[in-house]
């Protein structure tokens, strides 16, 4: 909404401004198939560079608008706005730095399209910014979300296999329990079987027995020949019976036995294992322990080592730079200033690139000075910032002849450099220790 309300803006401020435009090219001798071109250029070029800013805004990040945008906005609609208001800043048509008679409700009217154009770009950068962070803390919320439903579901998954377990060892506790009952059952089978025996013998030695009685009451005399044969045969049944008896319960307990000694072994040496692999397992895990933080004590006692050593090394080299430069500013020696050879009132001096002037270099300055005086200054700030002493930031500004926002660019630029470039720091420091050096050397030859 607010882009088409921007393009809807800057066309009718297009079409509005365009006949004013016109009409003021047309007065200087242009003609007006080519005059009325003028104002769509310097409206559209404002219209894009607005548009792009606000874009860019809305893609998030620390973007602002450097210098060359900076330059074409206003150049841009300054230029749309004096073309559109001239007639009404200089109705007598003779131009005065200060206009003489100026039209105000002209200028009023000639300038409320482009300011409003103007403002409604700026705003609108406003807008995307705060879509922009909204739409991040949204879409946060919704991954903060998803995490949690991912957690749930792996926790759902772990319980169902922690009770599919559960189901599997009752299973085999079930099946170790049937297994038992089996032996058992057979077991008793088995005494059931051998009672079974024993009451078949008992009977058939009842049977004999009573079969004898008859013999004995059908046959007095024989029976009493054949007592004795008969007693003694008795006793022999008897005692195979007792034996039979002893030897059957005997490798009964013995086969019991050996069950119960076979399934006690089989226990003991499945504990064993376990121990065993769980004490092995445990030994190398302390052994793998001990050596990680044996290797991390060592990794941080070095790195610590290895800060402590640059963090000393670096102070005592601004230490000697801050005590040379208070020793030389106390004993009033003179020092090569930023551009023009005075002594730095903060103590810390460099040998700038000299200030020149558009005239000096045929109305431009090459870019190359600009950039070597851009560096200088930049090590001047730094050098003064690391020394723990505020730069002179007038005179920086006088001696190379700029403004505030120069210098203001001059010390983010140099704080920046000290915290992001690699080396800086350490070029800074040298670069005031050899300074400071040269100055012992010139007052040494001086004495």
């Amino acid at each position: 909404m607010v882009t088409k309300a921007l393009l809807t803006l800057g066309g009718g401020a297009l079409i509005f401004t365009c006949v004013n435009v016109t009409r003021f090219g047309v007065s200087h001798e242009i003609p007006w198939y080519i005059a009325w071109m003028l104002d769509p250029l310097a409206s559209l070029a404002l219209i894009t560079v607005l548009y792009v800013d606000g874009v860019l805004a809305e893609h998030g990040g620390d973007y602002k608008p450097g210098g060359w945008p900076f330059l074409l906005r206003w150049t841009a609609g300054l230029s749309t706005w004096v073309m559109n208001c001239w007639t009404s800043l200089y109705p007598d048509g003779h131009f005065h730095f200060i206009p003489q008679k100026p039209d105000a409700g002209g200028i009023l009217l000639h300038s409320v399209a482009p300011a409003l154009l103007i403002l409604l770009a700026e705003a609108a950068t406003g807008y995307r910014k705060y879509a922009t962070r909204r739409r991040g803390e949204l879409a946060a919320i919704i991954a903060r979300f998803e995490t949690a439903k991912i957690a749930e579901r792996e926790a759902a998954e772990n319980r169902a296999r922690e009770k599919e377990e559960r189901e599997a060892a009752d299973k085999r506790a079930a099946e170790e329990r049937e297994a038992v009952a089996k032996r058992e059952k057979e077991e008793r089978e088995d005494a059931r079987r051998e009672r079974e025996e024993i009451a078949r013998l008992e009977n058939e030695r009842r049977t004999a027995e009573n079969e004898e009685a008859a013999r004995t009451r059908r046959a007095e005399i024989e029976a009493d020949r054949e007592r004795l044969a008969l007693s003694e045969r008795t006793a022999e049944i008897e005692t195979t019976r007792l034996k039979t008896e002893a030897e059957i319960e005997d490798r009964r307990r013995r086969e019991q036995w050996e069950l119960e000694q076979a399934e006690r072994d089989r226990e003991a040496a499945r504990q064993a294992e376990i121990v065993k692999a769980e004490a092995q397992a445990e030994a190398v895990r302390k052994e793998a322990e001990a050596a990680a933080e044996a290797e991390r004590i060592k990794a941080e006692a070095e790195a610590r080592a290895l800060e402590e050593a640059e963090k000393i090394k670096r102070q005592r080299a601004l230490e000697r730079a801050a005590a040379k430069a208070r020793g030389i500013s106390e004993s009033g020696l003179a020092r090569t200033s930023i551009s023009a050879g005075r002594t730095s009132e903060s103590g810390v001096a460099l040998s700038a690139v000299p200030a020149l002037t558009a005239s000096e270099n045929g109305g431009r300055i090459p870019r190359e000075v600009r950039e070597k005086q851009r560096d200088e200054a930049e090590r001047y700030i730094a050098k003064c910032s690391l020394s723990g002493i505020a730069p002179d930031l007038e005179r920086l500004a006088n001696e190379y002849d700029k403004g505030e926002t120069w210098v203001g660019d001059r010390v983010r630029a140099a704080k920046k450099r000290l915290a992001d470039e690699a080396g800086f720091e350490e070029s800074v420091i040298a670069d005031a220790l050899d300074v400071f050096e040269d100055d012992d050397s010139d007052s040494a030859g001086a004495a």
